[in-house]
């Protein structure tokens, strides 16, 4: 939390709590609610109203765990909705939405809220404890899936994906699996539960990024 606000002292910053999303949720799009309370788990939750607070007010969302490297006014200036890309390769979870940015009011968000009705739906149906249900419902497999359609729909007026290493540094599967092509390629020093982990040498193999989240996957 230090580094956003000493990186952007001008901001505001504030810490949703889970009961700050609800009345959210209950004052400004009731029509939600019952979804949002039917949601089984936290963390579905929490990756709902992150897109409300997008539509509702604008800024910047980041997760607890992700660090400001520098200022981002020149990633954001004249621009509307600001994703991130962690990779270039076709997966669908190349967006992730422990970081999102946008201008107040873009109608993206509304669509997304539209794909996590529709799949909420299918809870009574499935093994609400799959990992990859919970973030095809409410995270980033529906924030990709729901991005690839608006944008055959709608097109991408107003929407950017900055390149990988601006905002996500690191793909999780490098720290998850550890090192794919020898020592080189060896991601466990920015990886918090090995015992190589140091945040500084981590740091300083991204002297491009803007930020940095080290995925440890607590949720």
């Amino acid at each position: 939390m230090d580094s956003w606000k000493k990186n952007h002292p001008g901001w505001e910053y504030r810490l949703w709590t889970d009961e700050d999303n609800r009345k959210l949720v209950l004052d400004h799009y009731p029509w939600f609610l019952d979804t949002y309370d039917a949601l089984p788990k936290p963390v579905m939750k929490a990756d709902s109203v992150r897109y409300l607070y997008m539509h509702h007010l604008g800024g910047v969302y980041a997760d607890l765990d992700f660090e400001s490297i520098r200022n981002l006014d020149d990633v954001l200036s004249g621009r509307q909705v600001v994703l991130a890309l962690m990779t270039d390769e076709e997966w669908d979870q190349k967006v992730p939405n422990a970081w999102l940015a946008s201008s107040k009011g873009h109608p993206f968000w509304m669509f997304c809220m539209q794909q996590i009705i529709k799949a909420a739906g299918s809870c009574a149906a499935t093994n609400t404890d799959r990992w990859d249900w919970l973030e095809a419902t409410t995270g980033p497999v529906m924030l990709y899936h729901a991005l690839e359609t608006y944008k055959k729909v709608k097109g991408m007026h107003g929407i950017t994906l900055l390149p990988p290493g601006v905002i996500y540094p690191i793909d999780w599967r490098r720290t998850v699996w550890g090192p794919k092509d020898g020592p080189g390629d060896d991601f466990s020093i920015c990886n918090p539960p090995h015992p190589n982990f140091n945040e500084e040498q981590c740091k300083a193999r991204f002297p491009q990024a803007y930020a940095i989240t080290y995925w440890t996957h607590t949720w």
